[in-house]
């Protein structure tokens, strides 16, 4: 590309950084936005063919201009599960003029921490004509910058278990314990949670233990057993859990996920689970992956988690 440096067709030909701040986590998921502003010569319309036009590019290093892609990867979509990064700083400028036209890209990033990539806008005229807005007749450009991704450990999280429900119908307890997952202080939170195993709302674990047989008044000898089941839900603020005879509340603390350990007592037990490894990608409001898998201790009587890679 040779791109053209004069305004006989726009004369002002911006691009700015539009979240609060030039950084981004290198995980692939998380976004920085960006704005193009273009504004036509005095008489003149930009179509909407040239407007979709813009897009956001780079220079390689033999001084040639290359469209994001790879690594650094454009969207004109934003993924609302993700904040943008949390910055000092003020709001943007206005960056439009009354006859002004704009176009917004969502960025992200797998390139190594500490990066820093210029990149620069370009649009079309018409096959032949091309703009980019580091000529000198416009000279803006931004810097983004690369950040690490974030690796939590199993202190940075909370897991709290309480006893959420109980009855008893016909000759069988059921016991129902909540165990609440989320992260602690750090001014993070869960924002979603990726499954690689059972997903949410399917049970991942089950053990059924049979008991001596006890002597009922028909001189009859039941079954009596003892079962766990666990099930593990996605992040939400709210949800609720139909069990026997009633509807439970559950994920009361806020960007949680929760896992339920289902008890039963008597003659009825929940089967037919097959047990199976739940692991769950845990992502931070900055779209940060932190994997861990799920355990249980005494036959499954109580849950638990480890971090893995």
């Amino acid at each position: 590309m040779n791109p053209a440096n004069d305004t006989n067709w726009i004369t002002k030909f911006n691009i700015h950084v539009t979240s609060n701040s030039n950084k981004v986590f290198g995980n692939g998921r998380h976004q920085l936005e960006v704005s193009v502003s273009v504004t036509p010569k005095a008489g003149v319309e930009i179509s909407d063919e040239q407007l979709d036009s813009i897009r956001l590019v780079t220079l390689d290093d033999d001084g040639a201009y290359q469209e994001l892609d790879g690594e650094l990867h454009v969207s004109k979509e934003r993924d609302k599960r993700f904040e943008y990064y949390a910055d000092t700083g003020g709001a943007p400028r206005a960056l439009l003029a009354a006859n002004s036209r704009r176009r917004r890209f969502y960025v992200s990033s797998t390139r190594s921490g500490g990066s820093l990539d210029v990149v620069y806008a370009a649009i079309s005229k018409d096959e032949e004509t091309q703009y980019v807005s580091n000529t000198s007749k416009f000279n803006t450009s931004i810097t983004l910058e690369t950040l690490t991704p974030l690796r939590l450990t199993r202190d940075d999280f909370a897991f709290e278990a309480e006893d959420n429900h109980f009855q008893e119908i016909g000759t069988t307890e059921w016991n129902y314990d909540i165990n609440q997952l989320f992260i602690k202080g750090r001014g993070l939170r869960l924002a979603d949670a990726i499954p690689y195993g059972p997903g949410s709302g399917e049970a991942y674990f089950q053990k059924v233990i049979e008991e001596d047989a006890g002597w009922d008044f028909d001189g009859l000898a039941p079954t009596i057993s003892r079962s766990f089941t666990h099930i593990g839900y996605e992040v939400s603020d709210q949800r609720e859990f139909p069990v026997p005879q009633a509807v439970l509340s559950v994920n009361r603390v806020p960007h949680s996920m929760v896992f339920v350990r289902i008890f039963t007592y008597g003659t009825v037990n929940l089967t037919g689970v097959a047990t199976t490894e739940s692991r769950w990608g845990l992502l931070d409001q900055y779209g940060n992956e932190h994997r861990i898998k799920m355990t249980q201790r005494n036959n499954g009587q109580y849950i638990d988690f480890v971090m893995v890679d």
